[in-house]
This record gives C-alpha cells, sequence and structure tokens, in this order.
C-alpha cells in the first residue's frame, strides 16, 4: 500500500490556562519583542481557562503588545483635546501611569480609571468627543486583556456618543468589527465573526462610501475578506471564500501600490490565502496558480529589510502553494522552489524566537524535501527530509503539542520508510516503524479512525519493506494483523478504493508468507 501518510492535524488548547502552559512562548516572546516577561505574562493573563493552543501564544501576545504601544496615540488624541488645561492633562497621565512597564503594570487599574473618568464626564454633562474617546480606550483595553465581545461593546457606545462625524463613527465602528474578528480568530467564535462580516457590510462601507473615501472604503473590504476567510476556513462549504475573493479584490481596486504599498501588499496576502483554501476545496490547479502569483505580489513590496514577519507570512504561505502544486503535479522544479520558501521564512522565524512557528515551518520542509525525494535519485534529499523532521520535534513536543507531535512522527516514518526501501537498509527501515508506532500512541481509533488506519496501513507497509529485505516471518503476521484492522476501518467507512488495496496487501503477504522459511510453523 506504500507510505499514505496522514499529514493535517490540529493540536487541541492545553486544559489549563495558566502561564505555566506557555511558558516557553513567553520567553521566546519576550526575547523577540524585546519586552520584559512580566508584562507578558500580565497580558496573557486574562485568556484564564479560555485556552488557546500554544502555537497561537506568540501572535497573540506580538498584537497585544503593538496594541499597548498604540496607546500613546490615544494619550496624544485625549491630550489634543485636553488643549491647555493641566487638571485635563494631569487626569490624563494618572490614567496611563498603571500602563507603564514595572512592577506595578495593571490592565485593571487602568481601565477602573477610565471607567470612573468616563461616569464622572456622564454625570456632569461632557460628553462629545471626550467621552467617545475614553470609550474607546476602555475598548483598547478590554481588547489587551482577550475580553473581545466587552471592547466591541465600547466601541459601540463610542460610535453612539453626539456628536461625532461620519469618519470617526466608522472609526469606532470599524474597530468594533475587527474586535469581534479577532474573538473570532482567537477563539473560534463563528457567531461573533459573522457579527463582524454583518458590521462591516451595514455600517463600515455605508460609513466610507469608495466617492468619498476611497482608502477608508478599501480598508473596509479588506477587513471584510479577512473576516470572510476565517470563518470559510471552518465551514464545509465555500460561499464565504468565494466572497472573500470578491471582497480583497475590491480592496485591491481602492488599494494603491503606488501610494500605500504595504496594505496593497497585505491585501494580495489575503486574496492569496483565501485562493489557497478555496483552491484546496476544489482541486483547482489554475486557483492554486493564481494565489502563488498573488503571493508573489506581496513579496514584491514586503521585503525582509522593510517588514521581516510579513515576508516571512508570505515566503510561508507560497511555499505552502508550490507544494500543494508540486505534489499534485509531481513537479520538481516546483517542490523545490516550496522548499526554498520555506527555508526563506525560517530566516525570520529563528526557533529561540518563536519556536513552533519555527517548528510548523521544519516540519512543512521536510515534507517539502520528502515529496522532492521521492522523486530525485539517490538518497541525500530524503536524508535532509529526516534532519527537518527530526528538528521539528525538538519543539513539536509531546506534551507540547501531542497531535502535531504524532503527525510529524507519521512523516518522518514515511521519509525513514522511502529511504531504506532506497538504500535496502533494514536499520533505517526498524527506525521507520519505531516513528509510525510513535505516532500511533496519540492517534486514538475511537476519536480519529480514519487517521489511525492510514497511520497502522504506514506501519504495516514498512513491517513489509523489512520483512521481504530481512526474510522475517513474524513480521509479515504482524503486518497481516495490522493490515486486517485496516480494513475494518475502511470498510466499515464505506471507502471502498482504500479496501481493495488493504486486500491487494495483505494478498501480497500471504505470498510472500508462503515463500519465507519457517512459513509452517
Amino acid at each position: 500500500m506504500g507510505s499514505a501518510v496522514a499529514d493535517s492535524a490540529e493540536e487541541t488548547a492545553p486544559g489549563r490556562g495558566d502561564n505555566g502552559v506557555y511558558a516557553a512562548e513567553l520567553k521566546a516572546a519576550s526575547l523577540s519583542l524585546s519586552v520584559d516577561e512580566t508584562v507578558l505574562a500580565r497580558l496573557l493573563a486574562p485568556l484564564g481557562p479560555r485556552a488557546v493552543a500554544p502555537r497561537q501564544v506568540s501572535r497573540l501576545l506580538a498584537k497585544a503588545w503593538a496594541r499597548l504601544r498604540a496607546l500613546d496615540g490615544v494619550r496624544q488624541e485625549l491630550a489634543a483635546l485636553a488643549g491647555d488645561d493641566s487638571g485635563l492633562l494631569q487626569r490624563i497621565e494618572w490614567l496611563f501611569e498603571p500602563l507603564c512597564e514595572g512592577e506595578g503594570f495593571s490592565l485593571e487599574v487602568s481601565d477602573q480609571r477610565c471607567q470612573q473618568w468616563y461616569r464622572q464626564a456622564v454625570e456632569g454633562g461632557l460628553r462629545g468627543e471626550l467621552g467617545a474617546h475614553l470609550l474607546g480606550l476602555q475598548a483598547q483595553l478590554a481588547a489587551l486583556g482577550q475580553d473581545y465581545r466587552r471592547a466591541a461593546e465600547c466601541f459601540a457606545q463610542a460610535a453612539a456618543v453626539a456628536p461625532l462625524g461620519v469618519a470617526q463613527r466608522w472609526r469606532f465602528q470599524l474597530s468594533r468589527a475587527v474586535a469581534l474578528e479577532e474573538s473570532g480568530r482567537v477563539f473560534g467564535d463563528a457567531a461573533a465573526l459573522e457579527e463582524a462580516i454583518e458590521l462591516y457590510r451595514a455600517e463600515g462601507l455605508p460609513l466610507a462610501p469608495e466617492a468619498d473615501r476611497p482608502r477608508d472604503w478599501a480598508l473596509t473590504q479588506h477587513r471584510l475578506g479577512a473576516a470572510l476567510a476565517c470563518l470559510g476556513q471552518g465551514q464545509r462549504g465555500t460561499r464565504s471564500l468565494e466572497e472573500s475573493i470578491q471582497a480583497f479584490e475590491r480592496a485591491l481596486a481602492g488599494r494603491s501600490r503606488q501610494a500605500d504599498p504595504l496594505a496593497w501588499a497585505e491585501t494580495q496576502q489575503g486574496l492569496g490565502e483565501a485562493l489557497g483554501m478555496l483552491a484546496q476545496r476544489h482541486a483547482d490547479t489554475d486557483m492554486l496558480e493564481q494565489a502563488i502569483a498573488a503571493f508573489e505580489a506581496a513579496l514584491e513590496e514586503r521585503s525582509r529589510e522593510r517588514s521581516p514577519q510579513d515576508w516571512a507570512d508570505s515566503q510561508y504561505s507560497l511555499a505552502t502553494a508550490l507544494l500543494t502544486l508540486g505534489q499534485r503535479n509531481k513537479d520538481k522544479t516546483l517542490l523545490g522552489r516550496a522548499a526554498d520558501a520555506y527555508k526563506n521564512a525560517l530566516l525570520v522565524w529563528r526557533r529561540d524566537l518563536t519556536p513552533l512557528a519555527w517548528a510548523d515551518t521544519m516540519h512543512c520542509l521536510g515534507t517539502a524535501l520528502r515529496l522532492l525525494g521521492e522523486l530525485r535519485k539517490g538518497p541525500r534529499t530524503l536524508e535532509q527530509s529526516v534532519a527537518a523532521y527530526q528538528s521539528a520535534l525538538a519543539e513539536r513536543t509531546r506534551q507540547r503539542v501531542p497531535r502535531d507531535w504524532a503527525m510529524t512522527h507519521n512523516s518522518l516514518g514515511a521519509a525513514l520508510h522511502k529511504l531504506g526501501e532506497r538504500q535496502q537498509d533494514a536499520a533505517v527501515l526498524t527506525d521507520a516503524m519505531t516513528a509510525y508506532e510513535n505516532a500511533l500512541e496519540e492517534c486514538c481509533r475511537e476519536r480519529e479512525p480514519l487517521t489511525w488506519a492510514m497511520t497502522l496501513a504506514n506501519l504495516a507497509a514498512a513491517k513489509k519493506a523489512r520483512a521481504q529485505l530481512c526474510g522475517e516471518v513474524a513480521l509479515v503476521r504482524s503486518a497481516l494483523q495490522d493490515f486486517a484492522a485496516v480494513g475494518e476501518v475502511f470498510r466499515a467507512a464505506s471507502h471502498a478504493q482504500y479496501y481493495e488495496l488493504v486486500i491487494e496487501q495483505i494478498a501480497k503477504l500471504r505470498e510472500l508468507e508462503g515463500r519465507l522459511p519457517g512459513a509452517g510453523t
């Protein structure tokens, strides 16, 4: 049956929400962002029992840190409203004092002071822009504390404050939708994503007409496309992804590469991701090529020097699209380009700064090299694939990301399996068997019967290869038992094609068993 390799899995979020679960991520983020780890831990602490998958933590912290720094802009806006009023200026300093780095850093204290000031402003009849900005600050503090629902509510209140200009109302409504979108992205809240999409359409776009404010209109279209893509990723149907592509294309019509090259590149990236997801659903080669073109366009403006994280994102996305197309077409050139793009991403996503992103990319590099090695002669590329998978396992540990750990062991087994067959090396085939067995420790038949069956089929095929090489009857019989169990799963799931392959393998093993010495014992 050969190597079936089930290469798709997502790790579940850890059962605890305390920062001890994320110790490695906190340390790496502290180094990457040049921020005191204590401050980052306090930004992460509000997650509590709503723990997210470890791989989300580095990006979540990077966004939180960017939000915290962006509060300087809010501070300046409030100071501009205060003018020369020394009393108001002192109160602004009092408001932001708990957000200074150090032992006294506290989102909660700053939030309490902001709510207190807002209540007093309302009681005193003073609302207007000051009230709207205080509500906006409460919203941003809530988002910093990962309470995106409350953030959205505060932004909604800010947008309703009178009198505000149309542009200011658009800004608050857009921020409201972004907060809901973030809730959907971080916590898998589909309802929040649907609310965000409706807000972009019902509030954001009408408040930013294309003819009057084309840049704001284009930004709203971009955000609408991003929310639709996120929603579509978790749906079986394709309508949301199709609408996402349309929104990104409209955004590109309003985002000039000359006027705002990085915004244009951001939309090209979003378009490429939506095209790539839809191409996977439809097995559409032409659409994959369009996705590749979009990522290449993004990289024309996203340089390593100018925006290293964005450049790495685009390199990774480009590599994944090239890998998919190269695998489908058995194209060595495309697979080689995919490997090169993954290596580019690794120049930014270093193990010490973003350990799980580094490990994910190492795993994907291993897959690109494995597929390339299967098409090339000689062992060198397959050996590089094995090394990449082994590197990924240094961070993809069983304790931290158990399902990813199993997936990488399964893929490592496939690379070793092919290498062992090519070199006729029993020891390498034994290593392949061990890797598959490791994967099966986390892959449960009751929970994931098809993935379990595919992995067990891989193990049985490796046993068969070693049995043929070494003449081991006991290994043949073990492989027969494995294939019998695999066949039960495929038959129950009505996978006739896979079941027929299993029956074929069993027949070949029976034939091999009859030829080996000791078969009658």
